[in-house]
């Protein structure tokens, strides 16, 4: 019989592999230091290109499927599924926790967003009502809390050009949201005539109570205020994925592989087949913006 005691060594997490992007948005980012910040299974990973490292935040004890980026691009925020998932606010300069979230959702966290300030999170959970709540992340307090909708919520967030405004979209509806003290009430988003009553997984805004989503069949629906007031049809040929806005404009990406650049009215610019190109980021880029300096 030979020796039954544990071998006197550990084992090291040296590299992660592959990305999540399977039932998950919205969950790949810059951040201030420009590594690239996202997850796989219970793992946050902070990759630094130009090293060709990886570091690891382990905080989670179950799979993470939700992420948000801080405004200052430092901390980020991910969420996890289980019977009573978590929520961890960690930098991701030394992929220490610097809050903790709990007891506020059941089953997981679908989706989070932190408000333009930085001082508060939203969160949406998987349980039947969706249960919407924000945070005072740093004090780990539910500050109000609702029931968000019987159906999937793909999407939270605050929009940064209205005061305490929040917006939440997934199957077969939007929603506005308005924050005052510790109450959420929202109105319905109104399809009238202009489009079709479909599932939406993705938000963006601009000035005037504007508000942009993504669409399950491809087409962008633009709102003013709770109703939907034109759509810009046939944008990408499937579903929009994520929308992201910028000061130049607006990137789209869709199931059908590419990324679209918008100027700031959504008047299209160009678009690149990821699925045919084998450049990677830096080569996109400088087909994107040719005369441009790389500062981001």
């Amino acid at each position: 019989m030979g020796d039954k005691t544990a071998p006197g060594s550990s084992l090291r997490l040296e590299w992660v592999y592959g990305y999540r992007g399977h039932q998950c948005r919205s969950n790949l980012y810059y951040t201030a230091s420009k590594e690239i910040v996202y997850f796989v299974a219970g793992v946050g990973v902070v990759y630094n290109t130009k090293e060709q490292s990886q570091k690891f935040f382990l905080g989670h004890d179950d799979d993470i499927i939700s992420l948000a980026l801080h405004p200052e691009r430092s901390m980020v925020a991910t969420g996890q599924i289980g019977k009573e998932p978590y929520i961890c606010v960690w930098d991701t300069y030394n992929v220490q926790t610097v809050s903790i979230l709990k007891d506020g959702h059941q089953n997981g966290v679908a989706a989070l967003s932190f408000d333009p300030e930085g001082m508060r999170l939203a969160s949406v959970g998987l349980d039947n009502h969706g249960t919407i709540n924000v945070w005072d992340w740093r004090k780990g307090k539910i500050l109000a809390t609702t029931r968000g909708h019987t159906d999937r919520i793909f999407d939270i967030q605050f929009n940064p050009y209205k005061e305490n405004s929040i917006v939440t979209c997934g199957v077969k509806h939007i929603k506005f949201w308005t924050l005052c003290g510790n109450s959420l009430t929202a109105k319905k988003g109104v399809f009238g005539k202009v489009g079709e009553l479909q599932t939406i997984l993705c938000l963006a805004f601009a000035q005037d109570d504007i508000t942009y989503s993504g669409t399950l069949n491809g087409d962008i629906y633009v709102w003013k205020a709770n109703n939907l007031q034109r759509s810009i049809q046939g944008a990408h040929s499937g579903s929009i994925y994520t929308i992201n806005a910028s000061d130049d404009g607006y990137s789209t990406g869709g199931k059908d592989g590419y990324v679209r650049l918008w100027d700031c009215d959504f008047k299209s610019i160009t678009k690149i087949d990821l699925t045919d190109s084998n450049e990677g980021y830096q080569g996109v880029y400088q087909f994107l913006f040719p005369n441009k300096q790389d500062n981001c």
